[in-house]
């Protein structure tokens, strides 16, 4: 019963300062460090919101994600685990540096924090003893317009989301179909492929 009521008050907790406009995040994205004076404000990290503004504009320009991360590499700029680990420590080693993946990539180009945003309630455990996370669905999601300083402007953004939205995926024989990504079923809505 202990542990069931301690858990209900945190729950209580994180959920009236969520839904106060601070963030929930306990790790500030890619691009973005921890004010000095105040832990819970967000300023842009210039090294680090170079990379995301060069991501942003290579999608747009119509790079797929795994080939931004193949860019990345060849640039040999450090992803953001790397970045973290040696602004923490100076003396970081890892035996695959610039090991950029196409999902980490994707992450950023879906975070609505970039164009200065607040996004609480994305997960939660699901009780005290199972702590399996479990995304939230959008519509449950608390999103607080221009609290921190953005890195990418609202219409870049906008236009790399409904990029996302519509990518076209090539086929076998690398031609992408002029109807690739505009077509769907009839029955379920999900995207139709050749």
């Amino acid at each position: 019963m202990h542990a069931k009521n301690t858990s209900q008050k945190v729950r209580a907790v994180l959920k009236s300062k969520g839904e106060s406009g601070i963030s929930l995040a306990n790790k500030v994205p890619y691009g973005y460090k921890k004010d000095n004076n105040d832990k819970t404000k967000w300023v842009v990290d210039e090294t680090s919101a170079e990379v995301v503004k060069e991501i942003y504009n290579l999608f747009i320009q119509g790079h797929g994600t795994f080939e931004i991360a193949r860019i990345l590499r060849e640039r040999k700029i450090p992803t953001p685990s790397e970045y973290n680990a040696s602004i923490s420590t100076n003396t970081y080693t890892q035996e695959y540096k610039y090991k950029w993946c196409g999902t980490t990539v994707a992450g950023i180009l879906d975070r609505q924090e970039y164009i200065g945003d607040t996004v609480n309630f994305k997960c939660t455990t699901r009780s005290y003893k199972d702590k399996t996370r479990v995304n939230l669905p959008k519509e449950d999601r608390k999103i607080f317009k221009n609290t921190h300083e953005p890195i990418i402007d609202e219409y870049t953004w906008n236009i790399a989301k409904q990029l996302r939205n519509n990518r076209k995926k090539p086929t076998r024989s690398g031609k992408k179909s002029i109807f690739s990504g505009l077509l769907f079923c009839n029955d379920c809505g999900k995207k139709m492929y050749f």
